[in-house]
Formats: C-alpha cells, structure tokens, sequence
C-alpha cells in the first residue's frame, strides 16, 4: 500500500491540477503479472501490466519497484497516469519514467524515445450548470488583465493544455514544477516554446525562460509571434505576459470576400 502516495502525487499534482484530500487507493488494488519482495534489500518488485484503476484515478506500467529503505518509489515502461476530478476536469501524463521520493515529497519524470507528456483539461462549464454549484465555487482563477485575451473555445467550453518536456520534476510541499528540455505548451490557438520552466501553483502561472522563448498563436482578428527573456502564462485566464527583449510581429487576418 505504499504505492498509493507515488500515484495519488503525480496524478494530483503533476501538472497543473488541484490535489484531493482522499486516499486514490481505497477500496482499490494495485494489480501487476508477477510480484516479488526481496528482502535481503528490502525491495518490492511488481513486473509486467502494473495498473490501478478506480473511478477517479488510473495508471499503468511495465514496472514498478518500491525501496524500502530509501521510501522511494520507482516507476518505468511505457508509464500511463490519468487524474480525474469532481468537477470535471482531468490531468494525463505519459513518460518512460518516474520516482517519488516519500520523506522529501519531491517526484521526477523522465522521458523515453519520447517527451513526457501531459494534458489539462478543465472543468465543462455545461457541467456546472448542470448542478456542480459546489464544484465550481471551489474552482481556481487566474489573475485578470494581460496584453492577450483568449479565444473563442471548443465545443463544449472545456479548455485543453498541452505540455512536452525532457525531465519534470515536482516538489509538493513547494507547489513548484520544473520542466527542463525543449518545454513546451500548447492552447487550442496558442503555441510556446522555451528550453526551461517553472511552474507556480500558487498563481497558476507557468513562467518560459531559456533559448529565447517565443509564443505564436490567433486571436480574434489577429495572429502573432513574439519572442522574449522570459515569457509567463496564466493557465486558467489563458493571460500572457512578455519579459524583457520583447520582439515580434502582430498582423490582422485578413476578412474573407
């Protein structure tokens, strides 16, 4: 039952979502093809379809190895992690690999062949029309202004946010992640890319730094590339704020005959 803190860490908090005060594993089995528990070092070895899976959490493994000792979780193989919440949103993130450290609460992913990735989806507003008032008094906000305001949405009125990077690490008693390698985030009209970033629970603000960031994307009426030292965005109000060496371009889309 160890691994119930691993799991509930990078599905709750990875990436950008709010974490839930209930235990992920309750009334809910880890399964795995073979088990084994070494106990000359104090190992625990599951091996091959690792998986969980209830109505609010899922994951999924090649293989996973619990150290005693050291209270560190080891997850890898084609690693599948998906988080569901009250209110509808949801969190998925797919790497090669991930470790969770217990004492310091910190956990670290990594990819394979291909970037860790990872997708936010929010809450459907027609969802909390429907009766989830408690569920969307609770929801978070960003900070209003900003030089861009978003654009017209999906059907539906949920929004997606997509991130890719090489490493990703977590620090839970922090509420910080540090996305490192080719970081980048994706809107259904916005596009940014830097070499690092960090993100801010606390303000639920990703900030880009590193290789000169640039974010291209359409507004209404216009689209844009600009390039900036540093450049932060607001997950929630879809803000975007430039720092320092501002440079680029914006240019009307012209209306169709």
């Amino acid at each position: 039952m160890k691994g119930l803190h691993f799991f509930y860490f990078l599905i709750a908090f990875a990436a950008f979502a709010r974490a839930a005060a209930t235990d992920p594993l309750i009334g809910s089995v880890v399964k795995s093809d073979k088990w084994k528990m070494d106990r000359k070092n104090n190992l625990e070895y599951f091996d091959g379809a690792v998986s969980f899976k209830n109505p609010n959490y899922a994951m999924r493994s090649e293989h996973a190895v619990y150290d005693h000792s050291a209270k560190t979780w080891n997850i890898y193989g084609s690693a599948y992690i998906l988080r569901k919440f009250t209110d509808s949103s949801s969190v998925e993130i797919e790497c090669e690999k991930g470790k969770y450290f217990e004492a310091a609460q910190t956990a670290s992913l990594e990819r394979g062949a291909k970037q860790i990735r990872m997708k936010y989806r929010s809450a459907d507003p027609a969802a909390d029309s429907r009766g989830s008032r408690a569920a969307a008094s609770r929801r978070d906000s960003g900070p209003e202004g900003g030089p861009i305001k978003p654009g017209p949405q999906p059907a539906g009125g949920a929004k997606e946010l997509r991130g890719y990077a090489d490493k990703v690490k977590a620090e839970n008693a922090l509420g910080l992640m540090t996305f490192d390698g080719d970081f980048s985030l994706a809107t259904e009209n916005l596009y940014m890319l830097s070499q690092k970033g960090l993100y801010h629970d606390s303000e639920k603000s990703f900030l880009m730094y590193e290789s000169t960031p640039i974010a291209v994307g359409m507004r209404e009426g216009y689209n844009f590339a600009i390039t900036a030292e540093k450049i932060k965005f607001f997950k929630d109000s879809r803000d975007i704020k430039f720092y320092n060496n501002v440079s680029g371009w914006v240019k009307d889309i012209p209306l169709e005959e």
